[in-house]
């Protein structure tokens, strides 16, 4: 299933503004939101300045190393499972795959249930993709040796990223963050060392027994 298909967390806008604000005068400063979107709901006035700061951060990636910290704790309180990309890929470019998805495993580890829900929203685009030299090749699913590599190169921080989120998933109360970490919990126990799959048994046990909260992970 796309991530555009899987509804956004509600109500984060309420968080994610300041975030958003603070970041504003580092990396736009001379940029003001347009007075027609003064009285636009919150969540759509986080579109507008999101789109801004990410498209800053592109632009100058010395910045964005230098408040990565900052943009990716904002990220972690975005709003929507799309538009968190325009924050991530800008911190792909200025640290790496590698100590960025360190840093997402961090956040599912250690952060609140709010970060741990921006966590699991930003691993989708904290990915290095599959890219294929032809249609033929994507029509066949093969994929460049390079970019093959590229993931295989990132295979412990994935394990550790799956372990971080069967953890979360079954010590977190919080739906909402249950319901994020969810999407990334294997069907198949063989996915998982063997001793974790105990802990993947019983997190399927959840959510099998709750298909209205985990309908987007039953569907996918």
């Amino acid at each position: 299933m796309a991530v555009e298909m899987i509804p956004d967390p509600p109500g984060r806008e309420s968080d994610f503004e300041p975030l958003l604000d603070a970041l504003l005068p580092i990396f736009c400063p001379e940029w003001q939101l347009p007075p027609v979107m003064a009285g636009e709901h919150p969540h759509h006035r986080c579109e507008v300045k999101r789109y801004r700061i990410g498209q800053a951060a592109q632009a100058d990636p010395g910045a964005t190393r230098r408040h990565a910290a900052q943009l990716l704790h904002a990220a972690m309180y975005d709003q929507c499972r799309s538009g968190i990309g325009q924050l991530i890929r800008p911190l792909i470019d200025a640290l790496g795959h590698r100590e960025l998805q360190t840093a997402i495993v961090n956040y599912v580890q250690t952060g609140a249930d709010a970060e741990k829900t921006g966590a699991a929203m930003a691993w989708y685009w904290a990915r290095p993709g599959l890219k294929y030299a032809s249609r033929d090749d994507l029509r066949n699913k093969v994929p460049t040796p390079e970019s093959r590599a590229a993931q295989a190169a990132l295979n412990d921080l994935r394990d550790a990223y799956r372990a971080a989120c069967l953890e979360a998933f079954l010590t977190t109360e919080d739906p909402t963050a249950r319901q994020a970490l969810s999407l990334w919990i294997d069907r198949d126990p063989g996915a998982y060392p063997v001793h974790l799959r105990g802990s993947q048994v019983l997190a399927w046990e959840n959510i099998m027994a709750d298909p209205e909260l985990f309908r987007s992970r039953l569907q996918r």
